[in-house]
């Protein structure tokens, strides 16, 4: 790596995690944690504004979502490489992480020491992952690209579908989802529509009942 250390900003809302990472990271002569976030929304402006190397985002955040804004990142930052580090290993969140384009997913169940190795190596343009979390994926040599081996429902979704879906069986109403997503309420209803049509589903209580199911909110 360079001898310039790489610029690190952390999205995560544990305090405990975020204090154990900076410390770590900054430890080393290859990063420099330049900015740490609990809230999604917030991250967003703050790592447009640093365009750091890397971020280091938990999957599960206050807010619009871990994913909306590393997709929203990644379509105007190219260059900076976003990297999950989560406890949340359901198919459904890795389908998530994929399909933004994420550069690696680490668990939190790893030693720290794994974390540093996976991000040098996101710094040279490799993908990395946990070892549970690639035993749980197949490689698409045409697209260059991992997907999960296990197919759900959910996988008939686009991501703006998953999104909104992520919000609803949170209880969340329409007009509360629109705000958050910045949407218009007739493109949430849109969006709930379509997704009750994929799923076959026809209620709210039915829906949470299958997120459930799916690992895409605790029971």
């Amino acid at each position: 790596m360079s001898s310039i250390p790489k610029s690190v900003v952390l999205v995560d809302n544990h305090p405990v995690v975020v204090d154990s990472l900076t410390n770590h990271l900054n430890a080393t002569a290859d990063f420099k944690v330049v900015a740490s976030v609990s809230n999604s929304d917030k991250a967003f402006f703050d790592i447009m504004e640093r365009v750091p190397d890397l971020v280091v985002m938990e999957m599960e955040l206050p807010g619009r979502g871990a994913t909306a804004v590393a997709e929203q990142i990644l379509q105007r930052l190219p260059a900076t490489k976003i990297v999950v580090f989560t406890s949340y290993d359901a198919d459904i969140y890795l389908d998530f992480a994929l399909k933004v384009g994420v550069s690696g997913y680490i668990l939190k169940t790893e030693p720290l020491d794994i974390l540093v190795e996976g991000l040098r190596s996101v710094c040279t343009g490799e993908k990395v992952y946990s070892a549970s979390i690639l035993d749980r994926l197949d490689f698409d040599p045409d697209q260059s690209e991992y997907f999960v081996k296990t197919h759900s429902y959910l996988s008939t979704l686009t991501l703006r579908q998953l999104q909104v879906l992520r919000h609803l069986v949170r209880g969340e109403s329409v007009k509360e989802v629109a705000k958050t997503m910045t949407l218009s309420e007739r493109a949430i209803e849109s969006h709930k529509y379509r997704i009750m049509q994929k799923l076959g589903i026809h209620d709210r209580v039915e829906l949470a009942r299958f997120a459930i199911r799916e690992g895409l909110m605790p029971a």
